[in-house]
């Protein structure tokens, strides 16, 4: 029957709507991490280790995804998931160890770089993702980038280079630290990314199982780092000292950035989250200033420029430049179009009444295919650009 082979309109919603919903959750979750971080390296009292805060968000992480299979499928669907990955998925999860260790390193980077950099800097600096994101997919998965988005790309960078040409102001951090570790961090996060992309989407494992699979592989690889300093830092004592309701605070934020990041990454593609993510460097800015009262200027030319450099370029990679054209063109390109195709409907009657041969016809040909050029190339380009998403959003193992 029919409606067995169309599926329901309410699936069919629920998928962009997690879509959107995740990229928004993701952009409050960056945001919230960047002031959280912050705040707490501006706390008077010990610091926090951040190789144990990285073990605990990771933790947290492995916890909550194995809530989530006993959510979906109870107690035994758990016990199936295990067995399903350890027994008939032996390879696939071996490869997950690849990005798992990966994001366990990126998150110690950026840990160590948000600890020396104002949180306008921090997020600006992450926009450096987005190229490395977009490279390393055409290299490994081989999607295509067109030219107006590697336009967006340059355009991009050269507003994160603006923004950081003068440093930091009024900031307690080593500024070639903060901005060295955040950049290895990036490219870290673009591989790890493109990687995990493309073992979700082979569908192999359900989500939570590759959620379950990373945090597992990051929290093995973070232990792994601190007992090289000796099994005294797994004491108690040792291992939470200078943890607070903040530090929690941010290993809980943290943890949901990685549910979140999979989660986006299953209903949208890896361009698509650091693209959300760039959208919190306005936010960003502001609170930075307001809050904090550090970071560069928000009246400075040099930051406006290269703030809404980096916004543009993150939004026009995100759509393409045709589809931002349809959008802002929309109605004048209509009103062209009905007034093209009014005057072109007169000639045509005008030719239709006063001759019947050759030429006429001709005529009347080139008109109709003037209006077809003036009147379809709307729908043309929104219906190239839909193509071209598609294309990017795509990949195989």
């Amino acid at each position: 029957p029919k409606s067995a082979l169309v599926p329901p309109k309410f699936f069919m919603a629920s998928s962009g709507f997690m879509k959107w919903m995740s990229l928004a959750l993701l952009i409050a979750q960056t945001l919230g991490f960047g002031m959280t971080l912050r705040y707490t390296r501006l706390c008077p009292g010990p610091r926090f280790s951040d190789l144990t805060a990285v073990i605990c968000s990771e933790f947290v992480k492995l916890v909550a995804s194995c809530a989530m299979i006993v959510a979906e499928s109870g107690t035994n669907g758990l016990a199936q998931s295990l067995r399903h990955m350890l027994c008939e998925e032996q390879r696939s999860t071996a490869l997950m160890g690849i990005p798992g260790v990966i994001y366990a390193a990126q998150n110690y980077l950026y840990f160590l770089g948000g600890s020396n950099l104002s949180v306008t800097m921090y997020q600006v600096a992450k926009q450096t993702a987005i190229p490395a994101t977009a490279v390393i997919s055409v290299v490994c998965l081989g999607k295509h980038v067109d030219a107006g988005r590697w336009i967006a790309l340059l355009v991009l960078t050269a507003g994160v280079a603006i923004v950081t040409l003068h440093g930091d102001t009024v900031v307690s951090g080593n500024l070639t630290v903060g901005l060295s570790c955040v950049l290895v961090a990036s490219v870290c996060s673009a591989f790890a990314s493109v990687f995990t992309e493309a073992m979700i989407k082979s569908e192999r494992c359900t989500i939570w199982e590759r959620n379950l699979q990373l945090s597992v592989f990051g929290t093995l690889s973070g232990c792994i780092c601190l007992g090289t300093n000796g099994m005294a830092c797994f004491e108690p004592d040792v291992f939470f000292s200078g943890y607070g309701w903040q530090v929690w605070a941010l290993v809980f934020i943290q943890s949901l950035g990685g549910l979140l990041t999979a989660t986006v990454l299953k209903y949208a593609d890896s361009v698509m989250k650091c693209v959300a993510k760039a959208t919190a460097v306005v936010a960003a800015a502001t609170l930075s200033r307001v809050v904090f009262s550090e970071g560069p200027s928000l009246d400075t030319m040099q930051f406006q420029v290269g703030t809404i450099a980096v916004v543009f370029g993150a939004t026009a990679y995100s759509l393409g430049f045709n589809k931002l054209r349809s959008r802002f063109c929309l109605k004048s390109e209509e009103q062209d179009a009905r007034q093209n195709a009014g005057a072109i409907k007169v000639s045509a009657e005008v030719i239709g009444t006063s001759l019947d041969h050759g030429e006429d016809t001709t005529e009347m040909t080139v008109l109709v295919e003037d209006c077809d050029k003036e009147g379809g190339s709307l729908e043309r380009d929104e219906h190239a650009t839909e193509m071209s998403l598609s294309v990017t959003a795509s990949t195989q193992v």
